[in-house]
Formats: structure tokens, sequence, C-alpha cells
């Protein structure tokens, strides 16, 4: 690690930081891993940014400006990877919502748990002159079973107390009633639950999927940053050729070999090149703000773009490419869950559609006390079979045709999620092909423009060629160096876009979602 690297990784740890999302344990495994296109090296630097997270609002605006002015931040993709996971507002936001989706599958395995109340009452009345006291408290329980039997047990206390007169009323009252056709069995009972740990599974695929276009995001950002800085390297390195030509025509217009008025194109060629710089300036500031807003850090930290061109060709397999984003798109994982719960409803409705025919068993056992008055001891109970017949209510039969058709829509859905993955994963790997070859062929075009600069230099030396061919030459060559980093940075984007259409960014960047 070099030391300007090193000091504006310590720069942005001082920063300071607020919520870790993302540790290296205590971590929920990502289900399915396939093999990932390639595996990047965590450089040391990510590694200890990926121990805390950064805040832009925490920094004193004295000690900011200082270190701003004295010395830059170096980034490679693996930092802006940590570092976007760590502070990135959209990710910070699917980490806020998975608290309230986490509660609602917490509410809807509570399904079968006996639910306790307590309802209680206190009042005092006035009544032809007679004052009396009136309190009642009922304490109960309910409760469903998968099978679907429902009980229901109270504790009714209720009396009223006056001068002379008390009463005091104490009743258990209890129920229990098993459904047999329509509400009876496990699948239909499990069915809310079921569909909601279904949602679940849903819920998790799509912070992935939301983590992994936020990685995405923050790395092609820092390659424009790159791209841009690129650019400016150019440019500078083809302001001082041009000023070096500029040298060489006026030493030949000192001979008397050159006329005075060739050199004005040299000049003009050379402001060119000028413009080309600030412009270029300007795209670099651009695009550092950019990046620096997906990371949420403050704007004024002088952000550099740090990563060598190590390109090293992907084989492509289009079979196992497919069968990776099947097992690993958000899209089509999610739709499998979705037709699950579909064919739940489905059931439900199905079953929706017999008799409703049920066995009951209800008691009510207590006393009643009452001032001068023997105690009366109460003892009622029922048992027997209720029926429920509808002839003709076609919602019932609604809710199955419904179901059904939701169904069988999603199944289609899934079609063409899975051939429009197919598709991408094509175009995707026709485009990492085309971009090697790309970055091959424009090296070699450098390379020739490079040797056909410095030859017709020397011809124009020895009179034998003009600065029209000079500037011909020099022309094509920042043409070469143009395309050769153009061609670099889509190869490299290339190969991010087609990891996240198969889904496996997390496992690439070695990231687990502590969820």
């Amino acid at each position: 690690m070099t030391k300007s690297r090193l000091t504006g990784i310590i720069f942005i740890l001082s920063l300071g930081m607020t919520i870790p999302y993302v540790h290296a344990d205590d971590l929920i495994p990502i289900e399915r891993v396939p093999i990932p296109i390639f595996k990047p090296q965590i450089s040391p630097a990510a590694a200890q940014s990926s121990q805390g997270s950064l805040s832009r609002n925490n920094v004193p605006a004295t000690s900011q400006a200082t270190t701003n002015e004295n010395q830059q931040v170096e980034m490679t993709v693996a930092d802006v990877v940590f570092l976007s996971i760590r502070n990135n507002r959209t990710i910070k936001s699917s980490y806020i919502n998975r608290i309230s989706q986490k509660f609602d599958l917490r509410v809807a395995e509570d399904r079968f748990t006996p639910q306790f109340s307590i309802d209680g009452s206190l009042s005092r009345q006035r009544i032809a002159g007679v004052h009396t006291n009136l309190y009642d408290i009922s304490p109960g329980v309910n409760m469903i079973t998968p099978l679907g039997t429902t009980f229901d047990f109270a504790w009714n206390v209720s009396g009223s107390s006056s001068d002379n007169y008390n009463t005091l009323d104490n009743n258990i009252d209890m129920s229990i009633s098993q459904p047999l056709l329509r509400g009876a069995g496990v699948t239909v009972n499990m069915a809310p639950v079921n569909v909601a740990r279904l949602q679940e599974k849903i819920n998790k695929l799509h912070l992935k999927t939301t983590v992994s276009e936020t990685i995405g995001q923050a790395i092609l950002a820092h390659r424009d940053l790159l791209q841009a800085q690129e650019e400016l390297r150019l440019a500078n390195e083809a302001v001082i050729r041009g000023q070096e030509t500029l040298q060489q025509n006026r030493s030949l217009i000192a001979a008397g070999r050159m006329a005075e008025v060739d050199a004005v194109q040299t000049e003009a060629d050379l402001e060119n090149q000028k413009l080309r710089v600030l412009q270029a300036q300007q795209t670099i500031e651009d695009r550092r703000l950019n990046l620096l807003d997906i990371l949420n850090l403050d704007l004024s930290t002088p952000l550099v773009a740090k990563e060598e061109f190590k390109l090293k060709k992907i084989p492509i397999d289009l079979r196992k490419l497919f069968d990776t984003a099947l097992l690993n798109r958000e899209d089509y994982q999610s739709q499998l869950y979705v037709i699950d719960q579909n064919k739940l409803n489905v059931k439900v409705a199905e079953n929706q559609q017999l008799w409703d025919i049920s066995l009951f068993a209800q008691g009510t056992y207590g006393t009643q006390k009452q001032t001068d008055l023997p105690d009366t001891r109460t003892r009622n109970g029922k048992v027997g079979i209720q029926l429920s017949i509808p002839l003709n209510d076609l919602t019932i039969k609604q809710q199955l045709v419904q179901a059904d058709t939701t169904t069988r829509t999603s199944e289609l859905q899934l079609d063409i999620i899975k051939s429009g993955i197919e598709r991408q994963i094509r175009t995707s790997a026709t485009e990492v092909k085309i971009y090697w070859q790309q970055a091959k062929t424009a090296q070699t075009s450098l390379d020739l423009a490079r040797r056909a600069l410095e030859v017709e230099k020397t011809k124009l030396n020895a009179g034998r060629s003009s600065t029209f061919e000079v500037r011909s030459m020099e022309q094509n060559l920042r043409d070469a160096e143009t395309q050769l980093v153009n061609a670099r940075i889509n190869y490299l984007n290339a190969l991010t876009r087609l990891d996240l259409q198969l889904g496996t960014t997390l496992e690439t960047w070695q990231v687990s979602l502590n969820d």
C-alpha cells in the first residue's frame, strides 16, 4: 500500500462511524452460492475500511478544510465496495424496512400462540338515592390450532355492593369448535404462516439485490472517475508532446528549414489540447461528486480513483452462466416463491368451496351469591354440530377463480423472466468477448501509432515530412490512447454488469449480509 493511499484511508476512517451493517462474523450465509466470474483480492485498506462506518456530517469544518488542502484520498474498487455497503443511503433504508418486514413474519408465526386478554370495569352509580358500586373483570384466552380447532376460555367475575345488599357472580365460560370441511386441516390453517415465510424469503432476496445493485453502481461510478482521470493524463501528455513539437518547429524555423507560418497550426493544436485538459478537469469533478454522493461521504473529500489495469480473459460458458443466473437471480427466485404463495392461496380458495360443518361444545360453570340468599350454582353445557351451506353465493367461487388465474399468470411471468435472463446473459457474454478483443486491438493500434509518430518526427527533422503529417500522426496517437482506455474500462464494466445479471456480485466481493 502506498503512503498516500494509507493516509487517504486513515482520513476516511477519521470521518467517524455510526451504523455498522456488514460484519465479518455472525453472518447469515447466502444460499445456493455459485462459482463467481472472478474473485478479486480484497486490499488491506478495504478490510480496514470494512471494520467501521462513515458519516459525512461528523467532521469539524476547520480540520476538514486543512486535510483537503494537504492530501488526496486514493481508493481502489475494493475500498469503494466496502464503503458503499457502510454508508449508502439506499442500503440503510433497506435495513430499516427489514425491521418492519421481520415483525410481519413474527406476527404471522404467532397465529397459533394463545392470546390472553383482560377486560374490566369499575363504576359507581346512584339510583333513587341509593349508591351502588359496580365492578366487572374478565380474564380470558383464545387460540386456534393448526388443525383449525378454536378454543375460547373466559372467567367472568362481576358484582355490586351497596349499603345493605351485595351480589357476586363468578362464572367460567368455555367453548371449543372443530371444523370438519371448510377451515379444517393443517394445509389451510398453516397457509397464512407459510405465505409469510415465503414473503420473508422474497424480502431477503430484495435486500440482496439492493446491496448488489448499490455495489455495482459504486463500481461503475469509480470507473467513470478513473476513466476521467485517464483522459486528463492523456490530455496532459498530449500537451507535453505538443510543446515538444512546437519547440521542434521553432528550431527548424530558426535553422531556416521551415516557414514560420507552418508552426501556426501546431500552436493552435496545442491550445486545443490545453482546452481538453480543462474539460477533463471538469469531468473529473462531476464524477468525483457523483461517487462521493453514492458513498455518502463529505463532498469536499479529495477523492482519487486508484486501480491497475490488469485485464484477464474470462472463459465464457453460456450454459454454466445461465444455470448460475437461475440459481441466484432475485427476480427468478422471487417469482418461484410467488408461485408457491399463489398455489397456497388456491388451496385455501378450494377449501372455501366446501360446506361449513363444525362440531362444537360450550359450557358455563359458576356460582351466584346474594346477601341473605343461598348461593346459586350454574352448570350449563351444550354439544352439537353446526352446518352452513351456501347455495348461490358467487363470491365464494370468485375467490377460487381469482386465485387460479393469479397462479397461472405468475407461471407465465416466470417463463418471461427466464427468457429475459437468457437474453441478458447472451448479450452480456457477447459484450465481454467483444470488449476483450477491442482491448487487444486497441493496444496494438496504440503501439503502432506511437511508432508512426516517432518515425514521422524523425522524417520531419530530416526535411522529408511536414508539420501536417506530424499533426496527423499526433491525432492518431491521441485517438489510439483514448480507444485503449475506453476499451479497458468497457471490458471491466462488462464483467461487472455480467456479475450483476448472474446475481453473484456479493459472492464475487466476498460480502455476507448481516440480516
